[in-house]
């Protein structure tokens, strides 16, 4: 009796294993690859976030050769910017949201934020899945003339030009 529950409780492990472990090596996430725009505002003052440190980079080739099947950073894959354009985000993963992008960089929007999107106003930009194209411009801190700004906005032509530059890794 005390073998045939030892023998029942590893089934059981192997079975709870396999549903948790399988999936997450066999069933990879969708990849897709879409851009959108987006500007940060504080106090008036359009942040530069095309300095490298907010860059995601991999290698392409080692001693000149292609890096194939390289590992890549699930979370990185969600949203990312790259080849120091730091007004358009590069997705790779469904479901990214704006909250992984500046996750990624490691820059904190406050959440008494004004945001908008497509020249309207929304709430809760951070559970916002990034969708093609889409422009989002932030306000944080002291802001006068929002309308003057939106005007400024990232636009689809912008963002389709940056689409066809040589990118990192073709990414």
């Amino acid at each position: 009796m005390k073998k045939r529950i030892i023998a029942l409780g590893i089934f059981l492990s192997l079975i709870v294993a396999a549903v948790i472990i399988l999936p997450q090596t066999l069933l990879k996430p969708e990849p897709i690859h879409i851009h959108a725009g987006f500007q940060v505002y504080a106090d008036d003052k359009l942040q530069d976030l095309s300095d490298f440190k907010y860059m995601h980079e991999m290698p392409c080739s080692i001693d000149g050769k292609p890096v194939e099947g390289a590992p890549k950073d699930e979370q990185q894959e969600r949203a990312h910017l790259h080849d120091q354009t730091g007004d358009v985000v590069h997705v790779h993963r469904q479901g990214g949201t704006w909250g992984d992008l500046f996750k990624n960089i490691k820059y904190e929007i406050s959440d008494d934020a004004v945001v908008y999107a497509n020249g309207q106003k929304i709430d809760n930009l951070l559970d916002r899945e990034i969708v093609p194209y889409e422009s989002v411009v932030i306000f944080t801190g002291k802001h006068t003339d929002d309308q003057k700004y939106l005007k400024n906005a990232v636009k689809k032509e912008y963002i389709q030009e940056i689409e066809k530059k040589s990118e990192t890794c073709g990414s």
